[in-house]
C-alpha cells in the first residue's frame, strides 16, 4: 500500500494575503508590501512590530519567516511561539501549522494528540489542509483510534472542493476497499480527478492503469503522457517507468540513452529499481559510456534481491577476467563452480558427510584423499562460486604436525611469505599468496594441536560472508 498523503508544506497553503483594513496597523501593510516583493527582511522587521500588538495575521507571517527562513536564520521554536499566538485568537491558518509542528515535532516536542486538536480547530473553520491532514491521522490512527470511515468522510469534504490530494486518497480508499467495498470505478474516478488537478501520485497511478492495462485498455501513449507529467513534479518512481519504457521500447523508439537520462533522475530520487536499471546499462555501455566503477556503485546503493545479484555477478565477472592456477582435485579453484567441485571430490575418494546447495558448504571424509587429515570443508557464494576448502588435521599434543604438513606445502609452494609463533608451543600460523590470488594458511590453536590447511579466494569468501550477512538480517517467513 502506497503511504497516503500529508500535506506538510510551510508554505502558504489556502490562504490568500488579508488586505489591509481601518484596524490593521500601518507596520501590517508596510510588511505585506515588502513581502510581496520578496524583501524579507524588511517583511519581518513590519510584522513584528504589528504581532506585538496582537494581529493575528501578523502573527502568522512572523511564523511563516521562521519556519522557512525568510530573511531570518530558519527557527522552528520561534515560528511554533508566534503560530500559537495567532492560532489561539482563532486563526485559521495558523491553527494548521501548529497542527503540522505537533505531528512532525518542529519546535516542539511531537503530540499527534495535540496535532490532532489543532487541524480540528482548523478544520471546523473550513481550512482544507487542516480537513485533509485531519483525515490523514484517522486514516493512520495517528493521535486517534484508526477511523477509516472518518478518514473517508474529511478526504470528501475536501475532495468535493478540488483539493487533489484527497481526491487521491478518497480514490485510493475506494479502490482498495478501506473502509467502504471496493470499487474500482468510483476508486480510478476519484483519482483521474486528483490526476487532473496535478496530484503526481495520482498521475503516476493513471499512468499505470495505462501502462499495464488495468481497470482499462493498455494505452502507452497515455501512459508517457502521465508519468511525464508526474517526473516532470520529480516523482522518482515515475522517473524510472519512463526509463523502463525507453528502454523497453514501449510507446517510443527503443532509447537507451534517454532510458539512462530517466533512470539518472530516478536514482538520484532514492529509487533503487532506477539505480539497478543504470547500473545495468553502465556495465553493458548502453547509452551511457561503459564503466564497471559506476555499475558497481549504482548496485551496492541499490538495496534490491536483483541488484545485489548483478553486484555478485559483477564482483566475479572482474575477479574472474584473469585465469587461475592453484588446483585442488585437478579443479582450478579460482572461480570453480559447485558442480565440478562436488564431482571431483567424490571422484577423488572423499565420503560424503553433508551435501547440499542450500547449505553454505559441502563437508566431507578426507583421510582417504589427504594423509592425516579427517575432514574437507568447502564454501561456496550464493550463486555456487568457490570461496574456502579447509582441510581439518585432528591432533593431540602433537607439535610437530603443523611442522610436516608445513613441510609438505612449502616443497610446492616455497617458504611461507608470514609465519607467527614455533611449533613447540603455543598457536602458529602460515601464509602463502599464491600467484592467482589464492590464499594458502595453515594454523594451529592451543593446547589442542588441530590444526587446519585452508585455500580462501579472498574475493569470493569476502562476498560469501557478506551475503551470509545479509541473510541473517532477513526475517524469515
Amino acid at each position: 500500500m502506497k503511504t497516503i498523503i500529508l500535506v506538510f508544506s510551510f508554505m502558504l497553503v489556502s490562504v490568500t494575503f488579508a488586505s489591509p483594513t481601518l484596524t490593521s496597523p500601518a507596520s501590517y501593510e508596510k510588511g505585506l508590501t515588502a513581502f510581496r516583493s520578496k524583501e524579507y527582511q524588511s517583511a519581518l522587521t513590519a510584522f513584528e512590530k504589528a504581532a506585538e500588538q496582537g494581529h493575528d495575521d501578523a502573527q502568522y507571517f512572523v511564523g511563516l519567516l521562521y519556519a522557512d527562513g525568510l530573511g531570518v536564520p530558519q527557527d522552528y521554536q520561534q515560528s511554533f511561539t508566534w503560530y500559537r499566538k495567532a492560532a489561539e485568537q482563532g486563526h485559521a491558518v495558523s491553527q494548521y501549522h501548529l497542527g503540522v509542528a505537533y505531528n512532525k515535532g518542529l519546535g516542539i516536542a511531537q503530540d499527534n494528540k495535540q496535532a490532532v486538536d489543532w487541524f480540528r480547530k482548523a478544520a471546523m473553520q473550513d481550512n482544507l489542509s487542516a480537513q485533509h491532514n485531519l483525515g490523514n491521522m484517522y486514516y493512520t490512527g495517528q493521535g486517534v483510534p484508526q477511523d477509516y470511515a472518518q478518514a473517508m468522510d474529511w478526504f470528501r469534504k475536501t475532495a468535493e472542493q478540488g483539493f487533489a490530494s484527497s481526491q487521491y486518497n478518497l480514490g485510493y480508499m475506494y479502490y482498495f476497499g478501506q473502509g467502504v467495498a471496493a470499487n474500482h470505478e468510483e476508486g480510478i474516478t476519484w483519482i483521474r480527478k486528483a490526476a487532473d488537478g496535478g496530484d503526481a501520485e495520482a498521475q503516476l497511478l493513471i499512468g499505470a492503469t495505462h501502462h499495464y492495462g488495468n481497470d482499462t485498455a493498455q494505452d502507452y501513449e497515455q501512459a508517457l503522457a502521465w508519468y511525464h507529467k508526474a517526473a516532470e513534479q520529480g516523482n522518482a518512481e515515475a522517473q524510472t517507468k519512463l526509463g523502463l519504457m525507453h528502454l523497453n521500447g514501449q510507446g517510443v523508439e527503443q532509447d537507451y540513452a534517454q532510458a539512462a537520462a530517466w533512470f539518472l533522475k530516478g536514482a538520484e530520487g532514492g529509487n533503487n529499481t532506477a539505480r539497478m536499471k543504470l547500473g545495468t546499462l553502465y556495465e553493458n555501455g548502453l547509452g551511457v559510456e561503459k564503466s564497471i566503477d559506476k555499475a558497481l556503485a549504482l548496485y551496492r546503493e541499490g538495496n534490491l534481491d536483483e541488484a545485489v545479484i548483478r553486484l555478485t555477478a559483477l564482483k566475479r565477472k572482474m575477479v574472474c577476467s584473469s585465469p587461475g592456477s592453484t588446483k585442488l582435485f585437478d579443479v582450478t579453484l579460482k572461480c570453480a563452480d559447485r558442480d565440478h567441485l562436488m564431482a571431483a571430490v567424490k571422484n577423488a575418494g572423499a565420503n560424503v558427510i553433508q551435501e547440499d546447495k542450500q547449505n553454505w558448504g559441502d563437508t566431507y571424509h578426507s583421510n582417504n584423499i589427504l594423509d592425516g587429515s579427517s575432514e574437507l570443508y568447502i564454501g561456496y557464494t550464493s550463486d555456487n562460486i568457490f570461496a574456502v576448502a579447509q582441510y581439518t588435521f585432528p591432533g593431540s599434543k602433537d607439535t610437530s604436525l603443523v611442522t610436516k604438513i608445513k613441510e609438505t606445502i612449502a616443497e610446492q609452494y616455497g617458504q611461507p611469505v608470514k609465519a607467527s609463533s614455533h611449533a613447540e608451543l603455543g598457536t602458529v600460523t602460515h601464509q602463502w599468496n599464491l600467484k592467482d590470488g589464492i590464499e594458502l594458511n595453515i594454523s594451529r590453536g592451543w593446547p589442542d594441536t588441530t590444526t587446519y590447511l585452508t585455500y580462501t579466494h579472498p574475493e569470493h569468501f569476502s562476498m560469501m560472508t557478506e551475503e551470509q550477512g545479509r541473510q541473517r538480517e532477513t526475517p524469515s517467513h
